[in-house]
């Protein structure tokens, strides 16, 4: 369960078994097929992508917001007939937490994290962000035995 990637091949392949079982009839409405194919193409480009943190993060976040819609899809739309893949439906629904926990132990093995990057700073003062203002007065240039010239005197 620790090697390379096996994590997310397996939740790639227990949902993609899931969700063909659920379809397996016509009582889901046509988002459920939407947004679980977001959700695997998230899944195969995290898997593609080895070092990628956003492809995890991306799939962790569609798995979070698809547990939510499955949740509403199975109340509203539950069928009189065709519980065969309701179950499966249901199923897939309950296997998300887990998948969800698998997805945040891969994103921080690739040293990622949950957060979305937004610190509350803006990106001034004792937590910089990624954004380097150029203008701002305490960076000092490396004089290194150069003259500085200074045309505007």
């Amino acid at each position: 369960m620790n090697s390379m990637h096996t994590r997310l091949k397996l939740v790639a392949f227990v949902h993609f078994i899931l969700i063909v079982l659920a379809l397996g009839s016509a009582w889901l409405p046509s988002a459920y097929l939407f947004y679980n194919l977001l959700y695997m193409v998230a899944l195969f480009w995290a898997i593609h992508c080895r070092e990628s943190i956003d492809a995890v993060q991306i799939c962790a976040v569609i798995n979070g917001f698809s547990f939510f819609f499955d949740l509403m899809g199975i109340i509203s739309y539950f069928p009189s007939h065709g519980i065969f893949s309701a179950v499966f439906a249901i199923l897939n629904l309950v296997i998300r937490p887990f998948s969800l926990l698998l997805l945040q132990r891969e994103l921080s093995d690739r040293g990622g994290s949950f957060d979305l990057g937004y610190d509350g700073s803006g990106g001034v003062g004792e937590h910089p962000t990624s954004y380097e203002d150029i203008d701002a007065p305490h960076q000092q240039t490396p004089s290194h035995g150069q003259v500085n010239v200074n045309m505007f005197k």
